[in-house]
């Protein structure tokens, strides 16, 4: 009996350690990094690290709600973009708007975009992939053609838009502190659990009375929330708002969610391990910028990340399944 419980208790230990991947990744990763390159031990650097991770983190955060429905929202790159370039263009015409309201500019600008992927997704019952495929085009064309070709300086912009990007304290706190949000929301209201019912088996959860038109048209709005604050953390933290923002958000944003514990089967992992797993793609970025490696080189590390991801959720869905036999 007492070997039985031990045997128990090591396979519940493995079990934890399985689901929460990213961090002894980031951990050993890191490790490996900094002997290479001491100046990554450095305090100031891995602040700078946290703080430029943070408004990819919300975009991360916005592809693992997908993931965890078991949907994959290809237009969150686009999102990010073109609720910033939006929202920039109406406080560059309009200068008398208050700017108290304009952190809200971004954020309705990117949950209109989710509640539009959402619509035809769940109440006209769309494969999500081919839907985030046609309105990441057109979102990437509206973005373009809403800043005509331009990028917008931050003297266009008010202060206080650009200060939870641009205040590295203001900007990790507030990423803490959505993330605490959207993970009690997930994990511990109803509409949250029935994502997790619906991404786990879309029939079953049918069945129980989930109606998935509703649930999946709410986590595409999520995700366009998210990618809305990613928009604005990315304009604070460039103080502007350049034509190419968001443009190299989606394949970061997807390889971080993966390897931060969501798997592509859906219905599990949390959203807390998403810092993880962003926090290893800062750390990565980081030490291949100290080797002055230009950014086309580094989209094809990021191609190779993808891949990494790829296989790593594989090999953990492998080993869970396998421990779970021995209980």
């Amino acid at each position: 009996m007492v070997n039985a419980d031990s045997s128990q208790l090591k396979t519940q230990v493995l079990l934890f350690f399985i689901e929460n991947t990213a961090w002894p990744l980031f951990i050993i990763i890191y490790f490996i990094l900094g002997f290479i390159r001491p100046v990554l031990f450095s305090f100031e650097f891995m602040k700078y690290v946290v703080y430029v991770m943070v408004p990819l983190g919300f975009a991360i955060t916005a592809q693992a709600i997908c993931l965890i429905a078991r949907a994959l929202d290809l237009s969150v790159g686009s999102i990010v973009g073109l609720s910033a370039a939006v929202a920039g263009v109406i406080l560059m015409d309009y200068p008398g708007f208050p700017a108290e309201l304009s952190f809200l500019l971004p954020v309705v600008i990117g949950m209109l975009c989710g509640m539009f992927n959402g619509f035809f997704i769940g109440y006209l019952r769309l494969n999500p992939f081919v839907v985030t495929l046609a309105t990441m085009m057109a979102f990437q064309g509206l973005k373009i053609i809403v800043l005509r070709g331009f990028t917008i300086p931050s003297n266009y912009l008010p202060e206080i838009y650009m200060l939870p990007g641009s205040d590295i304290g203001m900007s990790m706190l507030s990423f803490a502190i959505f993330l605490i949000i959207i993970w009690f929301f997930l994990r511990h209201t109803k509409p949250g659990i029935h994502i997790y019912g619906l991404g786990g088996n879309p029939d079953a959860a049918a069945m129980m009375g989930i109606d998935p038109r509703k649930m999946y048209f709410v986590v595409f709005t999520l995700s366009g929330l998210f990618a809305g604050l990613s928009g604005l953390y990315y304009t604070g933290f460039n103080r502007s708002v350049p034509v190419t923002l968001g443009n190299q958000v989606l394949f970061p944003s997807f390889a971080a969610a993966v390897i931060g514990g969501i798997p592509l089967q859906g219905g599990r992992g949390s959203v807390l391990n998403v810092a993880g797993g962003a926090l290893l793609l800062g750390v990565v970025e980081a030490f291949l910028v100290t080797f002055a490696i230009s950014p086309e080189a580094r989209i094809v590390g990021y191609g190779m990340l993808v891949l990494i991801a790829v296989v790593v959720n594989q090999a953990r869905e492998s080993m869970r399944d396998s421990l779970l036999r021995r209980l």
